[in-house]
């Protein structure tokens, strides 16, 4: 060791001994992250607020919440771009539960299934057609609204 080094190590040596007893790392405080929301969804029109709530009501493990919400999310967006029938969205939508959410849900939620075939049948009707840009702003918009009220509670 050089003499350099050796006195760096002697004076750090005293002045630590001399302010390490008024140091006290415990009291160092660690920034922390603020909490992430797992969603951007802006807040829907009261309409919506009004028809979806039911989903609220229905779902009440705040995993499953999550899970739910993250899901209706990306199919509202994702209905947008769909050139397709009634059917073949509601297709798309059980298929895509199946995959996601595997048996997960199966028979967890009194009502969710029936209340998201009532929605679907409201905004698109029981009679197999091409959509139209109206029904896809209108499945895009309740769907979202979906995400929304479930990550409210969450």
């Amino acid at each position: 060791m050089n003499t350099k080094t050796k006195t760096f190590a002697a004076i750090f040596l005293i002045l630590f001994s001399v302010f390490g007893s008024s140091l006290n790392i415990s009291n160092i405080i660690y920034p922390t992250p603020p909490a992430m929301d797992i969603l951007d969804v802006s807040k829907p029109h009261q309409e919506v607020i009004d028809r979806v709530t039911i989903f609220s009501d229905i779902v009440t493990d705040p995993d499953d919440r999550a899970k739910i919400a993250i899901f209706n999310y990306e199919f509202a967006e994702r209905v947008m771009t769909y050139k397709a029938t009634s059917q073949q969205v509601n297709d798309v939508y059980a298929l895509a539960g199946k995959t996601f959410f595997k048996k997960e849900l199966v028979d967890k939620y009194d009502g969710l299934a029936e209340e998201i075939i009532k929605l679907m049948t409201e905004i698109m009707s029981e009679e197999n057609h091409e959509l139209n840009q109206f029904e896809k702003d209108e499945l895009h918009e309740f769907f979202m609204g979906i995400a929304w009220i479930l990550i409210q509670k969450g």
